[in-house]
């Protein structure tokens, strides 16, 4: 991990839930079964990225292991990146069943992690980005752009907010009722502490960042249900 500067944001504090405890993280993992199907979102990022077996990809945010514990099978190694130890610790429990020994686990993030060996052939990011408010956003994919090969893939998800600012609280009501409403009141909690606390961000700041780190965007998803959106995009030659 890289030396900490006295200037620098502290990517390790909490934003937002806290999931430093072990029986928390457990239960996060059964709650988002309930609406995430694993293995199809992560087949479907193995298919846009092309993942092959000499493939190493890096998973920023990697939390319980969606992504990874699909991955590591289909590819050389996975870098499991996440400021949470519990988190971590419980992925391993899962590789370990497994029988996964190509992971290679990181207690970092964008701003901490420290990529020593070749640039990977692809990066991916679910829902993690938005723990950092918008400068250090910009930081953070600067350097996930340099542990890419030039040409290189990043497939990044996040809670991106495409509606105009005058539109804000029509647009969150809906957003935290339509989740009570599909969801029960716990995720419609958590969607109120997710707006209050953490640092989700506008789709054309994302887009400029992307673009200002090194990326472009080659495809752009946005759901309906949700401010989420998905971008696709290639690393630069530079």
């Amino acid at each position: 991990m890289t030396e900490i500067q006295k200037w620098q944001y502290d990517e390790m504090r909490q934003a937002g839930v806290d999931y430093a405890d072990a029986s928390v993280v457990a239960q996060y993992d059964e709650n988002h079964k309930r609406f995430r199907d694993y293995k199809k979102s992560a087949e479907d990022i193995i298919s846009v990225l092309g993942l092959r077996p000499e493939h190493a990809v890096i998973d920023m945010g990697c939390g319980t292991g969606a992504f990874v514990l699909h991955a590591a099978p289909r590819c050389k190694k996975v870098y499991a990146v996440d400021v949470s130890a519990a988190m971590l610790e419980y992925l391993k429990e899962k590789a370990a069943q497994g029988n996964l020994k190509n992971i290679e686990y990181h207690q970092a993030g964008f701003l901490t992690y420290e990529h020593s060996d070749e640039p990977v052939d692809a990066v991916v990011s679910v829902a993690a980005l938005h723990h950092l408010p918008d400068f250090w956003k910009l930081v953070g994919l600067s350097r996930v752009a340099d542990m890419l090969k030039p040409g290189g893939i990043m497939c990044l998800f996040d809670v991106v907010y495409s509606f105009s600012a005058r539109e804000y609280k029509a647009a969150f009501d809906q957003w935290v009722s339509s989740t009570e409403a599909d969801l029960g009141k716990e995720f419609a909690d958590e969607t109120v502490i997710h707006i209050r606390d953490e640092y989700s961000t506008c789709d054309w700041i994302l887009e400029g960042m992307l673009e200002r780190s090194g990326f472009t965007i080659k495809e752009k998803k946005t759901l309906k249900t949700m401010p989420g959106t998905t971008y696709i995009c290639t690393r630069d030659e530079f």
